[in-house]
């Protein structure tokens, strides 16, 4: 029997350990690929004081210049309920918004900046149609400029309801506010006239969803997060909206549904469930949890990112990670306040 000596013995093992070593690198490294993680930024229901406004001119964008993001998504609200609703102020906080990252912020109006333009306390109170018509001109005149593989696209007749992808995650913008997404206090326009539209609105956003969860399985997008400002377990009614309860009615059930419905399903076949984001703003306090999706959706999560008189101004940076499946989301605001514990 050939005799294998000490240092022949000691290679081997020394060869084995390397090569298992190496073979832990690799598989860290191949899982690592597969895994996503993304982080962007989130502001809205802010500046509602000139003290906000400062800050967000200030301290959040230079924050939001040294965190770099891919993209700012504002959920509306840029302006207090009290301010008149001026074409200069509604341009000046345009310019401030869509300064914070040049080319990549994403918009979705609020109940200030339109619905509400019309309070009698306002000095002149006006047209909140007219005013959505300028809103519409100011900040959606024109697509954005993104490259091909962000998937981006604005729906037809309704240019804020946007989508794009970037790093594995699908976004999608909904026009949905507060003041029951417009069907109360409609108080300097053609009241049926306001209903008919508000309807339109809300068959447009409807089709959009299914538009949009469609084609994220197509692209294979890992997650979903939907932007819109109102707080949608908050109506200023109840019931569902019929022809003959057109304003006092929950205002956001069919929108609920239909979101819990395309959540739902979001998976092709054989694969499991991907999760899905619904970031809004509207109301406190600053929360998330997973109870919003039930049973209907329990890949469902909900953000009510940080802002609506929070002292002081502040954005969320949302963190996407897919492959986490216990936390495929994380939020944190950009300023180091803390997220309450105990969830919505």
């Amino acid at each position: 029997m050939r005799k294998i000596s000490y240092t022949q013995k000691t290679t081997t093992w020394l060869k084995f350990v390397a090569f298992i070593a190496i073979f832990m690198v690799a598989t860290a490294l191949v899982m690592a690929e597969n895994q996503t993680s993304m982080s962007f930024i989130a502001i809205g229901d802010t500046p509602y004081s000139e003290k906000e406004n400062t800050r967000i001119k200030t301290e959040i964008a230079k924050a939001i210049k040294e965190k770099n993001p891919p993209f700012v998504v504002h959920y509306g609200d840029f302006k207090g309920g009290g301010e008149t609703c001026t074409e200069e102020l509604l341009t000046e906080r345009r310019n401030d918004i869509y300064g914070l990252l040049p080319g990549k912020v994403f918009y979705t109006p609020g109940d200030n900046e339109w619905t509400d333009c019309d309070r009698s306390f306002l000095k002149p109170p006006v047209s909140e149609l007219g005013k959505l018509d300028f809103l519409r001109q100011l900040f959606f005149e024109k697509p954005m400029d993104l490259p091909e593989s962000w998937h981006y696209a604005r729906q037809a007749n309704f240019p804020e309801n946007a989508r794009w992808m970037k790093d594995g995650v699908f976004f999608m913008t909904v026009h949905l506010v507060s003041t029951n997404n417009g069907r109360i206090d409609i108080l300097k326009d053609d009241i049926e006239a306001a209903l008919a539209l508000v309807d339109a609105r809300d068959q447009a956003n409807r089709v959009w969803m299914e538009e949009t969860f469609s084609v994220a399985l197509r692209t294979g997008a890992k997650a979903m997060v939907i932007v819109t400002q109102a707080d949608v377990t908050s109506p200023d009614g109840g019931g569902p909206c019929t022809a003959t309860n057109r304003m006092n009615c929950d205002a956001f059930q069919s929108f609920r549904s239909n979101l819990q419905l395309n959540a739902g399903g979001f998976a092709k076949r054989g694969e499991s469930l991907k999760p899905v984001l619904l970031l809004h703003g509207d109301t406190n306090p600053y929360c998330m949890d997973k109870k919003f999706g039930g049973k209907r959706a329990p890949n469902l999560w909900r953000l009510n990112a940080w802002g609506d008189f929070k002292d002081p101004a502040d954005a969320t940076v949302v963190t996407v990670q897919p492959d986490d499946q216990q936390t495929p989301f994380k939020a944190e605001t950009l300023l180091g306040h803390e997220i309450p514990a105990d969830g919505c």
